[in-house]
């Protein structure tokens, strides 16, 4: 497991957590993910699951899990994203804890009916190989882990090739991974592959789906393509819901959902 800077994660974050709730009511790519990544949820888990969120961020699906029913425990390492899901307001469904990921164990006597992780916290560690043994600890006999993780290729990305872009058409190949800006701080990503998240977890672990959120469609750093190309970008959405969870199209999008249940 690459080794995570605590406090660059907590500031950097820190400094975007109101950034990332305004997206939330601005950005059309965003939204849709999320109403996906909450229809895979739903599909699995019913309601009053336990829950264990990791990263949680600014609390945004923990509040929704919260209102439909779930009982979460939403965790993150950043302070000002878990004081923005605090500021959301109280539920009795949903507890609040500070919490990095890679160190669990004070969670271990407890066990939840489904653990998840959105939008790419996973992608924040370059080795996810200590998550099975500690997740399988923490879920109950056939719980599941349902986590949406940017692949080593996105179409989109690498379309940038024809505009000269090729860092960014190429950096999610890089084996050892690329240091990002967030916030003005430098965190370290690295890009999973559906492929590699499914050998991660072949022990104790059965894969039930691979599911690409934006392979056609404009991912949220387009968004500006549905005010430009409203049209268009309709279209690529129809396409995208035909044909995102099926091979290859599931593994080339700029994020997937990856679903694997705990074995009895």
């Amino acid at each position: 497991m690459s080794k995570v800077n605590l406090n660059a994660v907590n500031t950097g974050f820190g400094k975007m957590a109101d950034e990332y709730d305004a997206i939330q009511e601005t950005n059309i790519p965003v939204r849709v993910m999320r109403e996906k990544y909450y229809e895979v949820v739903n599909l699995y888990v019913s309601p009053p699951a336990s829950m264990l969120e990791l990263n949680c961020g600014s609390g945004i699906d923990a509040h929704y899990f919260a209102n439909k029913g779930y009982n979460i425990l939403a965790t993150d390492i950043s302070d000002k994203m878990l004081a923005n899901a605090a500021a959301k307001g109280f539920h009795p469904n949903l507890q609040l804890k500070k919490m990095n990921f890679t160190e669990m164990d004070d969670l271990y006597g407890q066990q939840f009916d489904a653990i998840l992780s959105n939008l790419g916290g996973l992608n924040c560690v370059g080795d996810l190989s200590f998550l099975p043994e500690k997740l399988n600890k923490l879920l109950k006999p056939g719980g599941y882990f349902i986590a949406v993780v940017m692949p080593s290729f996105c179409l989109w990305e690498f379309l940038l090739i024809f505009k000269g872009e090729f860092n960014r058409a190429f950096r999610r190949m890089r084996s050892k991974g690329i240091i990002a800006n967030v916030g003005n701080e430098k965190i370290f990503v690295r890009y999973h592959s559906p492929r590699k998240f499914k050998t991660i977890f072949k022990e104790n672990f059965k894969t039930e789906s691979f599911k690409a959120l934006r392979v056609f469609a404009p991912t949220p750093p387009a968004e500006h393509w549905y005010r430009k190309y409203p049209r268009i970008s309709r279209i690529l959405d129809k396409i995208d819901n035909r044909i995102e969870n099926i091979y290859p199209f599931s593994f080339i999008g700029d994020y997937y959902i990856a679903v694997v249940k705990k074995n009895n």
